[in-house]
């Protein structure tokens, strides 16, 4: 199974994952979209995270900006991160991402990074 999760805060991914208020969900297998509270209170907390993506399937985040230390956790758990991608609605990034299409930004890796 593979599972995309989208942090959203006002109708639209949010600029960073501790800042969502909410979780978009697209299931590949499925092609069904669900939508959850934020339920994570503490994303520097590695076991809280570990049991969020282990609870919830995922296998993908897409999202705006991340902190540099989370990187290193969600690789670890094979996460596959899209960054960078615009503060647009869940439901035009998950087009862009069913088509094959969706891309890093490579400016904000790399001021992620550095």
């Amino acid at each position: 199974m593979k599972k995309v999760a989208i942090p959203i805060a006002n109708e639209i991914i949010s600029e960073y994952l501790c800042g969502c208020s909410q979780f978009v969900f697209y299931d590949m297998e499925t092609k069904g979209i669900t939508a959850t509270e934020n339920n994570v209170n503490d994303f520097s907390n590695e076991n809280e995270v570990r049991l969020w993506i282990k609870n919830n399937g995922i296998t993908d985040i897409i999202l705006h900006r991340i902190k540099k230390e989370l990187i290193e956790l969600f690789t670890s758990e094979k996460i596959n991160l899209f960054v960078g991608v615009p503060l647009v609605s869940a439901e035009e990034i998950i087009e862009v991402y069913r088509c094959g299409k969706l891309e890093s930004d490579k400016s904000i890796i790399a001021e992620i990074t550095n």
